[in-house]
């Protein structure tokens, strides 16, 4: 486990200036003081042992080690351990908390943090202070080091969030594209991420179901609904499903169903709706 120490850190050299750059690192292998304080930074306390209670815009939450907490800027803080807890922090000045907030990190909504891999933080941690200990050390390695133990309580969340968001949204894309070809590897660049990530997220929800399956589904359930329970041309409802030639339309609606759409309209429409 680490040793106690406080690092201030801002004046250290940076070649690149690309992320957050650090404040202070502090490590408290044994905290025990209640904080009840207004921050004027941004701050993230990453809780390694012990349980305790924090209290932000009038709520109560529990803190039970691994989590972080979060501190924002001009926000009365109040949170104090059981007894003793385990703490690394991070202070940022206050000028990045637009950063941290459009990431989504500094969320007041979510205070509190649960770390689902928190042997990966606590070895990243020690090696963090190893570092800070030695006589020259590199600001933009720090900054990078600090960022990434920020991310690790992110990732879960930020899972959720793309099963949640990413899913209906590929879903539209290809009920969209109707008539044309799936190109598996567009989609995922289409929506930033690899084609093993895409698949992995669509698989969570749709089992063995793959693209082109889902879209010839769509398009069957689709089809066959106009055909039966309205009264638009052929050309209408290509032109409605995204075709730009009807004769290819129904080309693919035999192919998937054995019936011409106007067989299939003759044999299924619903004669109670004209």
């Amino acid at each position: 486990m680490f040793k106690q120490a406080t690092y201030h850190t801002l004046s250290a050299n940076r070649m690149f200036r690309l992320l957050p750059q650090v404040s202070t690192v502090g490590f408290l292998p044994e905290k025990d003081v209640l904080i009840n304080h207004v921050f004027q930074s941004c701050n993230f306390s990453f809780i390694l042992r012990g349980c305790g209670e924090y209290r932000l815009k009038g709520k109560h939450y529990k803190v039970k080690a691994p989590c972080m907490l979060i501190q924002m800027p001009g926000e009365p803080m109040y949170y104090q351990p059981d007894s003793t807890w385990s703490e690394m922090f991070f202070i940022y000045p206050a000028e990045t908390y637009q950063i941290w907030s459009k990431a989504g990190l500094l969320d007041p909504e979510n205070p509190v943090r649960e770390m689902k891999n928190a042997n990966l933080v606590v070895g990243q941690a020690e090696a963090l202070q190893k570092m800070l200990m030695l006589p020259n050390w590199n600001g933009d390695r720090l900054d990078l080091l600090c960022y990434s133990l920020i991310l690790e309580t992110w990732e879960e969340d930020r899972s959720q969030t793309l099963e949640h968001t990413i899913i209906p949204a590929i879903r539209q894309r290809i009920e969209q594209s109707l008539g044309a070809d799936i190109d598996c590897n567009e989609l995922a660049h289409e929506f930033n991420m690899s084609l093993s990530s895409l698949r992995r997220y669509w698989a969570k929800y749709h089992g063995n179901e793959s693209f082109m399956d889902y879209r010839n589904a769509y398009f069957i359930r689709q089809s066959c609904r106009y055909l039966t329970e309205t009264d638009f041309s052929i050309k209408e409802i290509s032109e409605k499903l995204n075709f730009t030639d009807q004769f290819y339309f129904s080309k693919k609606f035999h192919q998937l169903t054995g019936f011409s759409p106007m067989q299939y309209r003759r044999k299924y429409r619903n004669p109670y709706l004209f």
